[in-house]
């Protein structure tokens, strides 16, 4: 038998607010897992993805014009200390851009653990640069941190890539904005679309 720390403690480490929230979470996929879906050929499942693509690609320049995006990719060739950090499915977003910059020498920390990012944040000082991926905006509530780390003096830059303009993430923070809706699995396609754009940039530079 598990106590409820340590099923708090796993909830937590997984990037989820408390155990109601991982029930919420079973919920939720198993709803739509259980969804009725369209009957399709191979052909025309085909066609449905092809077409979802074409549309985050047509909707692609619109966030490469984004002055968030250049001010990103200069803050990433101009920092020694960064961070990327997402949860859950964004938590492998993260991972991936940190993978993808070591190829060039550019060197990212990254951490699955709630606890682990929450003290990586607290301790973040003005030479630091903090990526957060959160497909839903909502990276800091799950967080649980006390947000007055942001408005000290000596705060680290911090963006968050996101969707939707109202999911309430902090004000001071630089979003840069993928579309706006977060609907699975085509946030994590276009996340993946982002982070191979800004890797591709960087990639020129050298």
């Amino acid at each position: 038998n598990l106590s409820k720390a340590a099923i708090s403690r796993f909830c937590k480490d997984l990037g989820l607010i408390d155990y109601i929230d991982l029930q919420m979470l079973i919920r939720a996929r198993h709803s739509k897992s259980r969804e009725e879906k369209p009957v399709l050929s191979l052909d025309e499942q085909k066609q449905v993805y092809l077409s979802r693509l074409k549309q985050m690609t047509d909707h692609f320049p619109i966030i490469m014009d984004d002055p968030a995006v250049e001010d990103l990719i200069s803050d990433i060739l101009q920092h020694q200390t960064i961070y990327t950090f997402g949860h859950l499915q964004a938590s492998h977003i993260a991972y991936t851009l940190r993978n993808s910059l070591a190829v060039y020498g550019i060197f990212c920390y990254s951490a699955q653990s709630w606890v682990e990012q929450r003290e990586k944040l607290k301790n973040a000082g003005k030479d630091d640069l903090v990526i957060i991926f959160s497909a839903s905006g909502d990276f800091f509530k799950r967080l649980d941190i006390n947000m007055s780390f942001i408005e000290k003096a000596d705060a680290p830059k911090i963006y968050m890539v996101t969707f939707g303009r109202d999911n309430g993430a902090p004000s001071k923070i630089r979003k840069i904005y993928l579309g706006d809706t977060a609907e699975d699995p085509w946030s994590n396609v276009q996340m993946n679309m982002f982070i191979n754009y800004i890797s591709y940039r960087i990639s020129m530079t050298y």
